[in-house]
């Protein structure tokens, strides 16, 4: 008898609880009434699942593919790029998901590494050097692969409004994204041209916020931050949020709220929820000091670092749950799909796929022994399954 897909969240070896202490919100309710129901079924079906053959519509294995044994993948949506280093000149070739059917290939410049984004029919790849910077973008036809246009530094892509926002990155050793400097240009994608430019006197942090109209937040070293009009440039919102470690997550926008990590008193962190495009302030939240960082996980927030996992409600900063950190269960991320982070979680049988939902995860199936070099598109799943060899699987990742 065949088996029947299953969805499991699995909560690690500790169990959260919500406050007590305060009001909570519908959202946070309507989570913590799960999980006496879904900690019994995580336990029943690990169990079985870690030796049995993949959950049955979740992931299907679809047909494999031969590559160069030196050559490099990435995906884009639904395509399938992958680079040979050993051509001379490098090359790039595409292929359609989830057929495989190649499209085209071109040379390209030498490059530690890339990584592309689809945009309609524009396929944006980024040069990505040793220390991992995007230090150029090149627009591709998403039909034959030629140029289309070519900027240097790094590109920050809003696929909704079709725009681009161009920045310099300060050189650091701390790693790449840290700081920008210089001049941040907006980029019309269809075109490559400029559509506005915003001049940085020291250095800053630039976000796009999602969501519709586009918008472009700027914090600035002095702790004043600008919310931009994406197409206009026009300032919408202002204020001054309070000295913090502002990086690429932090702050982060999450459901409309701006949150921000910021040292509090006694070594402690506060984490603070601000309103947009106003940018009050709506709720605080003190805690010990946490040195991982935000993530936006299905329209919450998660706060990971080596000892816990917190899970908070971006409407009002009321903590949905709190456990031991996923890392700390075995599973490592592998990319993002409509939303939601794909995860693998090696075992002495077969590494399990699974998709994040909210503070647990859904299992999705199986690999092969052995199979840990995986990539994430639109909806397929593409591993290395030998030296030249990749793999393709369709995930099903819809919330059950």
């Amino acid at each position: 008898m065949e088996s029947q897909p299953v969805a499991v969240i699995e909560l690690g070896t500790e169990r959260g609880a919500p406050e007590q202490d305060r009001p909570r919100s519908v959202r946070a309710r309507r989570v913590a009434v799960r999980w006496p129901v879904l900690c019994l079924t995580a336990l029943l079906v690990l169990v079985a699942v870690t030796g049995a053959q993949p959950l049955g519509g979740d992931l299907r294995r679809l047909g494999e593919l031969d590559v160069p044994a030196r050559a490099t993948f990435f995906l884009a949506g639904d395509l399938l790029l992958v680079a040979d280093p050993s051509a001379t000149p490098m090359t790039l070739t595409g292929y359609d998901l989830p057929g495989a059917r190649r499209l085209w290939e071109v040379p390209v410049a030498a490059a530690a590494s890339f990584a592309a984004e689809r945009v309609g029919d524009l396929l944006l790849v980024a040069d990505v050097d040793s220390l991992g910077r995007r230090v150029a973008t090149t627009a591709r036809s998403v039909r034959t692969g030629q140029v289309r246009w070519q900027r240097p530094g790094l590109l920050l892509v809003d696929g909704a409004t079709a725009s681009g926002v161009a920045i310099s990155e300060v050189r650091s050793v701390s790693g790449a994204g840290r700081r920008i400097e210089g001049t941040i240009e907006t980029v019309d994608l269809s075109t490559g041209r400029t559509r506005w430019t915003l001049e940085v006197p020291s250095t800053a942090v630039g976000e796009l916020v999602p969501g519709a109209p586009g918008r472009l937040l700027v914090v600035h070293d002095s702790s004043v931050v600008d919310l931009h009009d994406l197409r206009t440039g026009a300032v919408v919102g202002t204020g001054r949020l309070p000295a913090a470690d502002y990086a690429p997550d932090n702050p982060l926008v999450v459901d409309g709220t701006l949150v921000l990590r910021h040292p509090g008193g006694a070594g402690e962190s506060i984490i603070s929820g601000y309103d947009l495009p106003g940018l009050t302030r709506r709720w605080s939240r003190s805690g010990q000091r946490i040195t991982g960082g935000l993530r936006d996980c299905g329209g919450l927030i998660c706060l990971e670092d080596r000892q816990r996992t917190a899970v908070l409600d971006p409407a009002d900063g009321a903590q949905v749950w709190t456990g031991v950190p996923r890392r700390g269960w075995g599973w490592l991320p592998r990319g993002t799909t409509s939303g939601a982070r794909v995860l693998l979680r090696p075992t002495p049988q077969r590494p399990l796929i699974a998709v994040e939902q909210g503070a647990g995860v859904r299992i999705l199936g199986a690999l092969p022994p052995g199979v840990m070099d995986c990539r994430v598109g639109t909806a397929d799943l593409v591993c290395r399954t030998g030296e030249s060899r990749l793999g393709i699987w369709r995930m099903s990742t819809a919330a059950r």
